[in-house]
């Protein structure tokens, strides 16, 4: 059984709700969970803010860009904040990252580097991906670091 399709049972199961705050991934993580039958009793939404005019605007505080940098895990942090607040769910995700070449318009983007946060209730943990990407296509890419991030929804699940 696939990872996305165990966490959607078992929130669902649980009756604990979800969101999610996309960058790099674009709406994957929200797109892999729909495709469980009976998860919208417990997705709430997504945001997709590839920019960072757009994370700004759905409540990342643009000091933590200009302090840590849009490639931070302060950044995923407040992204899965305010996608949280946002909703009001009990679990909340916050990605952000590169897919490919490093992005030359952030200072702090590495190639194959991606930083997600998960908030459960009071519970707050940091991730760090750091992938060899070389040669893959920016799909795969996105589904290495949906994958991760399904994986430790498990875990804490």
């Amino acid at each position: 059984m696939k990872r996305e399709k165990q966490v959607a049972e078992k929130l669902i199961a649980a009756g604990k709700t979800i969101t999610f705050m996309e960058s790099c991934t674009a709406g994957l993580l929200a797109s892999m969970l729909t495709d469980t039958e009976g998860v919208s009793a417990v997705f709430k939404g997504s945001i997709v803010t590839y920019s960072n005019e757009a994370k700004a605007a759905a409540g990342v505080p643009p000091f933590v860009i200009q302090e840590y940098g849009v490639y931070s895990a302060q950044c995923a942090r407040e992204m899965a904040a305010a996608a949280q607040e946002a909703y009001c769910s009990d679990i909340a995700v916050g990605i952000t990252g590169t897919t490919g070449n490093a992005d030359r318009e952030n200072e702090g983007s590495r190639e194959g580097e991606a930083y997600y946060c998960i908030i459960a209730g009071e519970d707050i943990h940091d991730y760090r991906i750091r992938a060899q990407v070389a040669g893959m296509t920016r799909r795969e890419i996105k589904e290495l670091y949906a994958a991760d991030v399904y994986e430790k929804l498990l875990e804490l699940l």
